[in-house]
Formats: C-alpha cells, sequence, structure tokens
C-alpha cells in the first residue's frame, strides 16, 4: 500500500491495484502523509486501520466499500 498526493493505492492478493481519492476519505486527506502511514491491516487483510494512540487518524477502511460491484440500476425510460 502507498500513498501520493492525491489518492492511496492499494495492491490486492490477486495483483489488482486500486487507487481511491483520498478526498473521498477525509480523515486521510485532511491528514498529514506521516501520520497516514501509521496504519495496520487487519487479520483478514480486508481493513486498513488507523489507531488513534498510534497516529492523529481514527479511521477505518473497509477494502470491499472500494472494490464491490454495484447492482446496476435498470433503464426505465424508453
Amino acid at each position: 500500500m502507498r500513498f501520493d498526493n492525491e489518492c492511496i493505492h492499494v495492491k490486492l492478493l490477486d495483483g489488482r491495484v486500486i487507487s481511491v481519492p483520498l478526498q473521498w476519505i477525509p480523515t486521510l486527506y485532511n491528514a498529514m502523509p506521516e501520520e497516514r502511514e501509521k496504519y495496520e491491516i487487519n487479520q483478514n487483510r480486508t481493513m486498513i486501520i488507523w489507531d488513534p494512540d498510534r497516529s492523529t487518524i481514527n479511521d477505518e477502511v473497509s477494502i470491499a466499500d472500494y472494490i464491490e460491484q454495484k447492482k446496476e440500476i435498470p433503464n426505465v425510460w424508453s
């Protein structure tokens, strides 16, 4: 996992890389870069966690929130 000025980039176990804009996660967007690096990954490897005892960030990011496909909304207009 890495950060740049605009995104958090996460490499998945299957080799895909997802990039999520930091603006979508205000706690990360507003944090100093060195604070973003103070994360842990949970045992299931499904969440990124910032512990407020170790960082100024208090947040959890679920990877599934950014990779699940959304159900397609049917077109109701003819």
